[in-house]
C-alpha cells in the first residue's frame, strides 16, 4: 500500500512542481467558516511572498496567527482575493492551508496556499478577467457561502469599506516600519568592512540583495504579472534584458574554435595526476591549467616544465600574501620596494624558464574577502593598480616577456559601491594581457544565497567588459555550479548555449575543480560528468588543444 504523504510534503512538492515568482501583493484571505460569522468583516489583509500557478506563500497580519493555525490545523478551505492594480476588478481563487510555519530570523507567520484544481487552470485568466472568469470554478461545499461571495461580495464591501480601511492603514503604518528596520539593515551591510573567507563576503551580498528587493516590495506594488508558464514571453524577456545591456544575443549557437577549457586546482593539488585523471573522464585533453602561490613561495620553475612537457599552459594565481598569515602583506609595502628581491627573483626564473606562462596577480580584489582587496585597503582603489603595475615593471626590467598577465576581477562588487568598481583600477593596456572574470552559482549551499543562471551571474560583468575592454582575450577564470538549490546538469547545458549564443567573446573558461564553498567539481556527480564530457568535447571548446 502506497503511504499517504503528509501536507507539509505535499506543498513543497507543489513549490517544486510549479515555477515560483517572488512578489509581494497585497492580498485578502478568509477561511470558509469566517463568512458564517454574523458580526465584523470575514477578510484579513496580508501579502505574498511568492506565487504561481499552484499556490501562494502568504504572510499573514500580527495578531491573527493563532486562527491561522487553527485553520490550517483542521484543513478549512479559504479564499484569496486579490485586487487588480488600476481596476475596479478583483480576482477570487479558492484553496487550502496546507502549512503554516514562522520565518527564521523573522518571526512572521506564513501560509503555504494550495489552490484548487480549478484555480490552478484558470488563475492567470482569472488575474486579468475578473470574478465572473473564476466564479464557475469554485467548489464550495456550501450554496450559501459561494451565493455570499459571488452575489453579495459587493454588499460585504461597502458595508466594511469602514473597517477595511482602517485595517488597511494599520497594515501600511506596519510596512513602513518594516521598510525603516530594512533600511536600517541594509545601512549596516553596506558599511560592513573585510570577512574572512569568500564565502562571507558572497552571502553578505545576497543579504544586501535581499533587503534592497524587500524594500522595493514593501513600498511599491508589483505591475501585472505574464503568465509564469509562458516560456516564450519570458525567453523574450530574458533576450531583451540582454541587449539592453549590449550583449548581442543569437538563436543560432556559435561554430569553429573559440574558446579553450582549463582547470583551476587550489594548493596542494598534485595537479598533473588530477588533470589526467580529469580528462580521462572529458575523453579529451585539457590545455590550461591553472594552480595557486603565495607572497612566499618561489616560482613554480618545475611545474612550468612539466606543463610544457605536456603541451600545457601553465598559469599561475600569486596571491600578495601569507597562506598561513593573511595580513602580513601590505600593498603599500609593495609598491614601496619591500618585496623587490622576491619579486625579481620570480621574474628571473620566469625569463629562464622562456616559454609562456601566465600569472594572475591578486585576482577577486573587487571582493571583500582577501587583504590585498580594495575594500582592506583604505578603499584606495589607486593602491592596488599602482602595486599591480610595480610587480608588472619589474618583471619587464627583468626581461621576463614571455608572462603573459591575466587581470582578473570577480563578477560582482562586494560591497556594490562607487569605489569598489573593478575598471577603476585597470592598470592600462600595456599592463594587461587577458581579461579575466570569476563568478559562481552557489545555489542554496549559503544562509542567504540562491540558484542563479550563468548569464545571472557573469552578465552584467560580460558587458561591462564588452564596452569598455573591447580588444582583450576575454576569460571565464573561476567557475563552479553547487550541487544544492537546483539541477546541476540543466545548469551546465544553460550555461553551453550561453556561451555559444551570448557570451561569444569568451576565449577560456577555467573550471574550479574543488569542494570547498560548495561542491563546485564537474564530476560532483556521475550526470554532472557525463554532462561535462559531452560539453567540452564540443569542436567550440577545442581552442588551444594540439
Amino acid at each position: 500500500m502506497a503511504r499517504a504523504l503528509s501536507d507539509e510534503t505535499l506543498y513543497l512538492a507543489e513549490q517544486r512542481r510549479y515555477r515560483r515568482l517572488e512578489v509581494s501583493l497585497p492580498v485578502w484571505l478568509a477561511a470558509e467558516e469566517d463568512f458564517d460569522k454574523p458580526d465584523g468583516t470575514p477578510w484579513s489583509l496580508g501579502y505574498t511572498r511568492d506565487i504561481s500557478m499552484g499556490g501562494s506563500k502568504v504572510y499573514v497580519p500580527p495578531g491573527e496567527e493563532a486562527h491561522w493555525r487553527d485553520v490550517c490545523q483542521r484543513g478549512s478551505r479559504c479564499l484569496l482575493r486579490f485586487d487588480v492594480p488600476d481596476s475596479e476588478h478583483h480576482e477570487y481563487i479558492s484553496g487550502r492551508v496546507r502549512h503554516a510555519a514562522r520565518e527564521a530570523g523573522q518571526g512572521h507567520l506564513w501560509l503555504g496556499v494550495e489552490y484548487d484544481e480549478g484555480a490552478h487552470h484558470s488563475k492567470a485568466g482569472a488575474m486579468r478577467a475578473g470574478l465572473h472568469t473564476v466564479k464557475s470554478r469554485r467548489r464550495w461545499q456550501s450554496a450559501v457561502v459561494l451565493a455570499l461571495v459571488v452575489i453579495g461580495l459587493g454588499a460585504v464591501i461597502i458595508s466594511r469599506l469602514n473597517t477595511d480601511n482602517k485595517r488597511q492603514q494599520q497594515q501600511i503604518a506596519q510596512l513602513k516600519q518594516q521598510a525603516k528596520q530594512e533600511r536600517t539593515r541594509l545601512d549596516r551591510l553596506s558599511s560592513q568592512g573585510t570577512v574572512g573567507t569568500r564565502a562571507e563576503g558572497i552571502d553578505s551580498s545576497f543579504q544586501r540583495k535581499q533587503a534592497q528587493a524587500k524594500l522595493r516590495e514593501l513600498t511599491a506594488h508589483m505591475k501585472q504579472l505574464n503568465d509564469p508558464h509562458n516560456r516564450e514571453a519570458v525567453e523574450q524577456g530574458r533576450i531583451q534584458d540582454l541587449q539592453s545591456m549590449g550583449i548581442p544575443t543569437s538563436d543560432t549557437p556559435l561554430s569553429g574554435v573559440n574558446a579553450r577549457l582549463g582547470i583551476a586546482m587550489p594548493y596542494g593539488y598534485a595537479w598533473t595526476q588530477v588533470t589526467a585523471d580529469l580528462e580521462e573522464v572529458l575523453g579529451r585533453r585539457v590545455p590550461l591549467v591553472v594552480i595557486f602561490r603565495d607572497f612566499r613561495s618561489n616560482f613554480p620553475l618545475s611545474d612550468c616544465v612539466a606543463a610544457h612537457k605536456l603541451t600545457k599552459t601553465l598559469q599561475i594565481t600569486w596571491e600578495p600574501w601569507f597562506y598561513t598569515d593573511r595580513n602580513a602583506v601590505r600593498l603599500q609595502d609593495i609598491v614601496n620596494g619591500k618585496y623587490d628581491s622576491y619579486i625579481d627573483a620570480w621574474a628571473n626564473a620566469a625569463r629562464t624558464f622562456g616559454n609562456e606562462v601566465q600569472i594572475r596577480w591578486g585576482h577577486e580584489f573587487n571582493g571583500n574577502w582577501y587583504p590585498w582587496s580594495i575594500a582592506a585597503n583604505s578603499q584606495n582603489w589607486r593602491l592596488y593598480r599602482d602595486a599591480y603595475r610595480h610587480v608588472h615593471d619589474r618583471f619587464n626590467r627583468a626581461g621576463a616577456y614571455n608572462v603573459r598577465w591575466v587581470w582578473c576581477m570577480n563578477a560582482e562588487n562586494v560591497p556594490n559601491v562607487p569605489w569598489n568598481a573593478p575598471l577603476l583600477t585597470y592598470p592600462g593596456d600595456a599592463y594587461v594581457d587577458i581579461v579575466a572574470i570569476d563568478g559562481y552559482n552557489f545555489g542554496t549551499a549559503l544562509p542567504h544565497s540562491r540558484w542563479q543562471s550563468f548569464a545571472e551571474v557573469f552578465s552584467g560583468r560580460y558587458a561591462e567588459c564588452l564596452h569598455k575592454l573591447p580588444n582583450k582575450p576575454l576569460y571565464i577564470n573561476e567557475i563552479g555550479c553547487a550541487t544544492v538549490g537546483g539541477d546541476k546538469v540543466t545548469w551546465l547545458k544553460d550555461m553551453d548555449r550561453a556561451l555559444r549564443t551570448q557570451f561569444t567573446r569568451v576565449s577560456g573558461i577555467v573550471w574550479f575543480e574543488n569542494q570547498k564553498e560548495a561542491d563546485w567539481r564537474m564530476v560532483s556527480s556521475p550526470a554532472s560528468a557525463a554532462a561535462c564530457r559531452a560539453i567540452w568535447r564540443q569542436n567550440y571548446y577545442r581552442l588551444g588543444e594540439s
